[in-house]
């Protein structure tokens, strides 16, 4: 990817925003980390996409959130807080994008790892990404790209940690929600799920069946709870 891609109007908001929000100091942190893991893979995960200039063919385009890869030092930050063993642990993204999560939670260990996404567009960049990230890396973790509505998504038996980037709005939330609970009668198990930037989503924090294990700046870590 040249400079030219990289310094952009939508990077320029995103780093101004994330000083206003964190200062100057964790900013530049947040954005090595980023150039970094693009740079290691030579993939495209850094730069965000609007969802009116993509192609999405779903009803709930409306309450979707705008593209933006998940920085690289929160998702490290964060995911360690789940209490699961990677290498025998299913991973789902909701709102996958162009697959940075993915290639992460591939980094960490993870057996099985999962991809949600809406949008035609951000799925033919994951699976261009995917396919340079495998035979730079070698990954022996069994990868599956989805294009779908998260509504719609039947989660399979063995997900065990489901990951949330400030995808998409509480309602459409509580729908993913209701799936959860519906694969955990199927077939019980510990869940964990991590919600990162909710930005005043609470449907995780505000369900009785969702434990806080830890809160930060950058969001929450929950545990499903039995009956």
């Amino acid at each position: 990817m040249s400079v030219f891609e990289i310094v952009n109007l939508e990077n320029f908001k995103k780093v101004f925003r994330n000083f206003r929000k964190v200062g100057p100091v964790t900013t530049i942190r947040y954005v090595v980390s980023d150039l970094l893991f693009d740079w290691r893979y030579q993939i495209d995960t850094i730069n965000t996409a609007q969802l009116d200039t993509l192609e999405i063919d779903s009803k709930n385009k409306t309450v979707g959130n705008y593209y933006e890869g998940t920085n690289a030092y929160i998702f490290q930050k964060m995911i360690s807080r789940a209490e699961v063993v990677p290498s025998k642990s299913c991973f789902v993204d909701f709102g996958s994008g162009k697959g940075k999560a993915l290639f992460m939670a591939a980094e960490r260990g993870f057996r099985k790892i999962i991809g949600v996404e809406f949008s035609i567009e951000l799925v033919e960049v994951n699976r261009k990404n995917l396919e340079i990230f495998k035979q730079k890396t070698r990954s022996n973790a069994e990868f599956e790209i989805l294009h779908m509505d998260a509504s719609e998504y039947a989660i399979p038996a063995d997900a065990n940690l489901l990951f949330f980037s400030n995808p998409f709005n509480e309602a459409l939330t509580a729908k993913v929600i209701g799936n959860i609970l519906k694969s955990y009668e199927q077939a019980p198990r510990e869940i964990w799920v991590v919600h990162l930037h909710p930005q005043g989503n609470m449907a995780f924090a505000n369900h009785p069946r969702f434990k806080v294990v830890h809160e930060a700046r950058e969001g929450f870590v929950f545990r499903l709870e039995p009956r």
